[in-house]
């Protein structure tokens, strides 16, 4: 214990001296030593094909730096950093001209907004190539390019590499072309199951797994404290009354589908929403092989998009509220009255339970009596403004339509000055943020402008949304991917909060517990496939300047 401390205590000053890394590709005084990040770096390029694993603010995007930085000293060819969307390709390309000494011409920026023919001439005359993965996927498929003479390529939230996403052609295109080069995914989190973390590897061809985390000594003293709260509030009788009836009519759904012989237990509890959506799935392609033959199927899917409909209900009432699920409700309702209204949906707003949840959520909507989350949701946010007027707080919420409505019930909070944060995809009739306006609403809640951001998942994965004091989720998320991506929203300068808000007795529970489980999990599961820790790597100082000379990473 004393010798990690003594590591911990080491590593902090130099920490406080400034050090900066010193390399021929990269910017004097850019880029802050840190001995985990050079030793992640130095472990790809010797290594191989790498997945990096760590948590949000540890800089992964530096480790992506330091490892071009040597493909390129060592003239091992070109590069190829892939994300998933074209915010994120375009932060990572500023922060290459910001800390690489490259000509501006040198490093291309590839999206879908740019044209075939211009992207086919930027990516032969680059160096560096930053791109969205489903540009370079097509652009492969009708031959306009080749990945042949690149030495590295990067997948950013390497999570994704699974099924058919683009990452997956891409990287086998790139293993093909270029036997030597190296592949570096990066990730907070893989993901719990071993299944998925070995199909990640294979499809990027992953031999070496490198993983850091806050309690590492060498990590330590650059991370600051997250403390972690959850708060388990309990619903109001008028929310138990819409609770009990929506999942009396669950059971008694579930009760059909195990007298059909089609699920093993009427327990609500059992049936997550992926478990549904997969036993649809099957009961869908019986019905294309046999359905002339077994008209039952038909009666089961039926019966299964009920349950579906019930479920969402209950998870409204639940987690949102009666402004969320009485709009849910109309819909369903106002549908069941076209003509071209499905048989489930019909059966669905016939039942007596179900009318009685539509009316009575809109009578609690008419008489303002707001779900017991909100209420604590306000009274946080008042008194973290008021003990610090400067805090900046992000919310996250699931659901689009909740974000909007919990935007304008938290500007009645004194001295708050909220907006809402959404994703580029049209709703229905809504429209998302264009790029320009979530940039410019990121800004805005930097400079103070706005101090409260409430926002859905599109927060969640690589923006460079600035350090908040306080991040609170409305509702917990039952993925550990999504739940280390959102806690890494807070202590990246200094000390932060997480505050989970959770109503007792519901799915909310069951949700916060399962992303807990799951990361641990997956942190067991990592550990045993990784091939070798990072060894600490010696320091050296050249001059008055105080810099950590990398020389060639790889040997």
């Amino acid at each position: 214990m004393g010798f990690i401390l003594f590591i911990s205590l080491f590593f902090h000053f130099l920490n406080n001296m400034g050090i900066f890394v010193e390399h021929p590709f990269i910017k004097e005084n850019t880029v802050e030593s840190r001995s985990y990040q050079e030793g992640l770096a130095r472990n790809v390029l010797e290594k191989g094909n790498s997945l990096v694993v760590a948590p949000t603010a540890l800089g992964k995007t530096i480790v992506a730096v330091l490892v071009i930085a040597g493909v390129l000293q060592k003239n091992k060819g070109k590069i190829l950093f892939l994300a998933p969307t074209k915010p994120l390709v375009l932060q990572h390309s500023e922060t290459i001209r910001k800390l690489m000494k490259l000509k501006e011409s040198s490093i291309a920026v590839i999206t879908g907004a740019v044209k075939p023919p211009e992207r086919k001439e930027l990516f032969e005359r680059a160096i560096i190539v930053c791109s969205t993965p489903q540009c370079i996927r097509n652009d492969l498929a009708k031959k306009r390019i080749s990945l042949r003479g690149f030495g590295l390529v990067v997948f950013d939230e390497a999570h994704r590499a699974v099924g058919g996403y683009a990452y997956v052609p891409i990287a086998g295109e790139f293993t093909r072309s270029n036997p030597d080069g190296i592949v570096l995914g990066m990730t907070a989190s893989p993901g719990h199951e071993k299944k998925k973390i070995r199909e990640i590897a294979e499809n990027l061809s992953i031999e070496n797994f490198e993983i850091k985390s806050h309690e590492d000594a060498d990590v330590k003293p650059y991370v600051k404290e997250i403390m972690l709260e959850w708060h388990s509030i309990d619903l109001s009788p008028e929310y138990k009354r819409l609770v009990f009836l929506l999942r009396a009519y669950l059971k008694k759904q579930l009760s059909e589908l195990k007298r059909m012989g089609q699920v093993p237990t009427d327990n609500p509890l059992y049936f997550s929403r992926s478990r549904l959506i997969e036993l649809q799935r099957k009961i869908s392609a019986r019905i294309k092989k046999q359905g002339r033959r077994m008209p039952s199927l038909y009666g089961i899917s039926s019966r299964i998009a009920c349950t579906l409909m019930g479920s969402h209900a209950l998870l409204l009432a639940e987690t949102q509220g009666a402004k969320a699920l009485s709009e849910y409700l109309e819909k369903r309702f106002g549908d069941s009255k076209k003509q071209q209204a499905s048989r489930s949906l019909r059966m669905f707003v016939k039942d007596e339970r179900v009318k009685n949840v539509f009316i009575e959520s809109r009578k609690l909507l008419a008489e303002n009596k707001q779900h017991p989350k909100l209420l604590e949701l306000k009274r946080i946010i008042a008194e973290e403004l008021e003990k610090n007027p400067d805090s900046r707080i992000l919310v996250f919420n699931h659901f689009r339509d909740s974000v909007a409505f919990l935007t304008k019930e938290v500007s009645s909070v004194k001295n708050a000055r909220p907006t809402q944060f959404i994703g580029q995809g049209k709703k229905g009739k809504a429209r998302g943020m264009s790029q320009k306006e979530q940039a410019e609403i990121i800004q805005d809640f930097s400079g103070g402008k706005f101090n409260v951001l409430v926002a859905t998942s599109v927060a969640e994965e690589g923006l460079d949304i600035p350090n908040c004091d306080l991040v609170i989720f409305y509702e917990p998320v039952p993925s550990e991917i999504r739940y280390i991506q959102r806690r890494g929203r807070t202590g990246r300068i200094k000390k932060g909060r997480a505050i989970i808000l959770m109503a007792k007795g519901t799915r909310d529970e069951a949700f916060y517990w399962s992303a807990r489980r799951k990361e641990g999990k997956m942190k067991r599961v990592l550990r045993k496939m990784q091939s070798g820790k990072p060894a600490l790597h010696e320091t050296e100082h050249k001059g008055k300047k105080k810099q950590t000379r990398l020389g060639e990473f790889n040997g």
